[in-house]
């Protein structure tokens, strides 16, 4: 009890971060959910517990069999899984992996109603914009010389995709990290607010449904030939965006009744999460923050390409989520001369298995 209770008051910031916003979400969705709604939320809500921890996993597996090679691969994995999720350590994470599906889901209820709060009314300004910045030339266009081969275009729809699987992969990492307690909660925070002020204001604020469907909402379309290019290279090359991008719209369409997850371009949360996992790579390494980095400027480069975003939001996004995560850091400083919180009964693994 004497951790949980030290564990909940360590988490007390996301908790005042998270449940407020869960609350707006909550007031946006309308009234009480119908029991299939509840069903339907319990069902997200263990997926995106077990979600993280099963792409880690999967992870270490493959680690263990290239590194490690052992003679028996299941019983390594048992014990030394069996040591490294100890109670302790569980106990440590559980607030943090309670809230993140919160979060999560609360996220989605509102950007799936940024419609109905403010009408998308910023794609040509945004698009002027980004025309303007880059010499009067859509970004897209000095890219395609460099970018727009079908095997390329490939390697940046992978990427993108991948973010999703990377981007949990570091956050359940983090969660049940036990050596590093403030860059633990600096991601945690960071994560939260970048969502929040980026992904909920500022898309409320600047209401725009990116390049992909600039066409759908006005008569001249300088991101046709762009379209038009990713279903060609999509006869070559599985572009999955494409179908994520005319699942997005026929749920906008619907209003709801076939399902929404919402469509917001400005600022890019892609990009803006890919530049986190890349300052926490550099805290962590430098071979971790070159990898990342790298993987950054992919997210970059593919939600212009894609036709996902204006090379604007990326920058926002950027530019925001470092904000973000100096402000954060900043406030926690104070905790920087602290002894560091350490869960002093966990056991630590040795070179043979998982470290903290």
């Amino acid at each position: 009890m004497n951790t949980l209770r030290l564990s909940l008051r360590t988490h007390r910031a996301l908790l005042l971060i998270v449940l407020p916003y869960a609350a707006v979400a909550m007031l946006l969705a309308g009234g009480l959910p119908s029991a299939a709604d509840i069903l339907n939320v319990l069902a997200g809500f263990l997926v995106a517990i077990l979600t993280g921890p099963v792409f880690i996993l999967c992870g270490y597996t493959i680690h263990v069999m290239v590194m490690k090679r052992p003679h028996r691969l299941c019983h390594y994995l048992y014990h030394d899984l069996r040591r490294y999720l100890s109670n302790e350590r569980l106990l440590h994470a559980l607030p943090a992996m309670l809230l993140i599906p919160v979060f999560a889901s609360s996220f989605t209820v509102i950007k799936g109603a940024i419609p109905r709060l403010h009408p998308y009314t910023w794609d040509a300004t945004l698009s002027a914009w980004d025309i303007a910045l880059h010499g009067g030339k859509a970004p897209w266009e000095r890219l395609q010389p460099l970018l727009g081969h079908p095997l390329v275009t490939g390697l940046l729809n992978f990427s993108y995709h991948f973010w999703f699987f990377l981007f949990y992969a570091i956050l359940y990492w983090l969660i049940l990290d036990t050596r590093r307690p403030l860059l633990r909660m600096q991601f945690l925070l960071s994560f939260a607010l970048t969502w929040i002020v980026l992904g909920s204001v500022m898309a409320v604020l600047f209401a725009s449904v990116g390049p992909c469907y600039y066409g759908h909402l006005h008569a001249s379309d300088p991101y046709a030939p762009l379209m038009a290019y990713l279903h060609e290279a999509n006869g070559h090359v599985p572009v999955w965006a494409l179908q994520v991008q005319e699942m997005l719209w026929q749920g906008y369409q619907s209003k709801g009744a076939n399902g929404e997850l919402g469509i917001s371009a400005m600022p890019s949360m892609h990009v803006a999460t890919a530049v986190l996992m890349a300052i926490v790579g550099w805290s962590v390494n430098r071979a971790a923050g070159i990898a990342l980095s790298a993987f950054a400027v992919l997210i970059l480069l593919g939600s212009i390409h894609l036709g996902w975003h204006y090379a604007l939001d990326g920058y926002v996004g950027a530019a925001g989520a470092a904000l973000v995560w100096h402000l954060v850091g900043w406030l926690l400083g104070s905790q920087a001369a602290a002894p560091a919180v350490h869960m002093a009964t966990a056991p630590c693994m040795g070179k043979e298995g998982l470290t903290s």
